[in-house]
């Protein structure tokens, strides 16, 4: 059985379902909401936005983990533009990326914790 539409009149089901079909920044939301889940990512995130700019073996020994994970993680966010690095010899810098995505990051994962 359908449900009775409301009085006034309704933008269309059809168009409706092609609005909602074509929102590719709905998907890239979902996926930027997923890649915030997980909470070592998390507390790189919140560690960058304290530190301003640390480098990946600090970062390795403030988080308890080894570089490698640290590295793999790093990995992930660099394609969601979650991050910048500078090299400086053999040593990579990370810090929080000055993009509308870390912006976004910022606002719905770090807005008010404080490390």
């Amino acid at each position: 059985m359908k449900c009775k539409p409301p009085e006034r009149k309704p933008v269309s089901l059809a168009v409706l379902k092609e609005e909602i079909a074509f929102a590719p920044s709905l998907d890239e939301r979902a996926e930027l909401l997923s890649l915030l889940g997980n909470g070592t990512r998390l507390r790189m995130l919140a560690l960058m936005q304290r530190a301003g700019e640390i480098c990946v073996c600090d970062m390795a020994e403030v988080l308890g983990v080894t570089q490698s994970a640290v590295s793999q993680q790093l990995a992930k966010l660099r394609p969601y533009r979650l991050v910048e690095s500078r090299r400086e010899n053999q040593t990579l810098f990370y810090r929080l990326a000055d993009t509308a995505e870390a912006k976004l990051a910022r606002k719905l994962a770090l807005d008010g914790v404080e490390i």
